[in-house]
């Protein structure tokens, strides 16, 4: 079974559980779906405990006579002994900003070509995409995805709740004069690069291409 069928299934054996087995068996699910665990491994286990715990219900007894008082214990134990979770690199996770931006763009390039054919406007302008737009748009994108990443992880950082959030100049500054070099460069570009002319349906192929490669390429297991 693939992990959506071995949830489904999961969720059929939660109905036949006791109101007390469910709550104990919940906590469960919510430890170890929250672990580094391989996903597909933590799904079997959770499968594998619903099925135990079923019969033992049977029996007559209770989840906590067969796991224990504290269900988390229980499953700390089990967790590690599950494959970790391929993280993904730093090189992927830089990768995947600018792919899944142009991913999308020619997405919306493509609805643009479709809706000016379908009312009759001019196709020839809409099918126009300067290279160096694409490239204002993979290197924008990523600095701008970058610039709020690193905000977020300097948020979560101050563990005082007492203490007032802390505006990061020195990195807005840096990431701001970035951003502002790479628009001088696109506009630099935009004198000597070509232009594109691409079909709404080549642009549709190109979207499906990419949301394809989103999966294959920066899947994490």
């Amino acid at each position: 079974m693939n992990i959506r069928q071995m949830i489904q299934e999961n969720n059929k054996l939660q109905e036949a559980m006791t109101p007390s087995n469910l709550a104990y068996y919940t906590d469960m699910v919510v430890y170890i779906r929250t672990t580094r665990g391989q996903e597909a491994r933590g799904e079997a286990l959770l499968l594998d405990i619903a099925k135990q715990l079923l019969e033992a219900q049977a029996e007559g007894k209770t989840a906590e006579e067969v796991f224990g008082e504290h269900p988390e214990a229980y499953c700390r134990k089990l967790a590690q002994q599950l494959p970790e979770r391929k993280s993904m690199s730093r090189l992927q996770y830089q990768l995947m900003i600018p792919w899944i931006a142009l991913t999308w763009f020619f997405l919306i390039h493509a609805l643009i070509g479709f809706v000016t054919l379908w009312i009759g406007g001019p196709l020839e302008r809409a099918r126009q995409i300067p290279i160096s737009t694409l490239i204002l748009l993979a290197a924008g994108a990523s600095v701008l995805i970058n610039l709020v990443m690193n905000g977020l992880t300097k948020s979560s950082a101050q563990t005082d709740p007492k203490t007032k959030p802390t505006v990061h100049v020195r990195g807005i500054a840096i990431y701001a004069v970035i951003a502002i070099v790479i628009i001088a460069i696109g506009f630099w570009l935009d004198q000597w690069l070509p232009v594109l002319s691409l079909h709404p349906g080549t642009s549709l192929l190109l979207f499906l291409i990419g949301l394809l490669g989103t999966r294959l390429l920066f899947r994490r297991t």
